[in-house]
């Protein structure tokens, strides 16, 4: 039944956002719980040609559930990392177009592997106080914009 809920979530997520998906300068705008089928903290968030947007930039720490959609026209990844470094300025190594993901001040916690756009992802985690980027790391991405800052208390 939650898998199922989650689905059924996951896919009225992508319905109501793709409208949104025409205009790249769009935020998200979409009304949503504050807690996942599971009771975690929900971020609603998207992905897409040449940034990251999340329905919030601040949680409590504990579980949180992330639904991410890929409303991009190509693959995407979503990184949970979690760094020190101010949004967008993790060190990019410039023979490899991206930062590397063992690199001193960063640590990524969990990750969705790249997916096909126009598909929605689930990740839940137990997050820990402190500051993290939500981002995309294939070579380019991160450097043209596809990160966002997620603070948690």
């Amino acid at each position: 039944m939650k898998v199922l809920s989650q689905a059924l979530c996951a896919g009225i997520f992508l319905a109501s956002v793709a409208g949104c998906a025409q205009d790249p300068n769009d935020t998200l705008s979409v009304n949503a719980s504050d807690t996942a089928a599971d009771g975690s903290t929900l971020i609603i968030a998207s992905v897409r040609e040449w940034k990251v947007v999340a329905n919030r930039i601040s949680v409590s720490a504990g579980p949180t559930t992330f639904l991410v959609s890929n409303l991009g026209t190509i693959k995407h990844e979503f990184l949970l990392t979690k760094t020190d470094f101010a949004n967008g300025q993790i060190p990019i190594d410039s023979k490899l177009n991206k930062f590397s993901e063992e690199g001193k001040g960063v640590k990524v916690v969990k990750e969705i592997s790249e997916w096909a756009p126009l598909t929605t992802q689930l990740l839940t985690f137990n997050l820990a106080p402190g500051n993290y980027q939500l981002l995309c790391n294939i070579p380019g991405h991160y450097g043209n914009g596809m990160h966002t800052e997620l603070i948690v208390k």
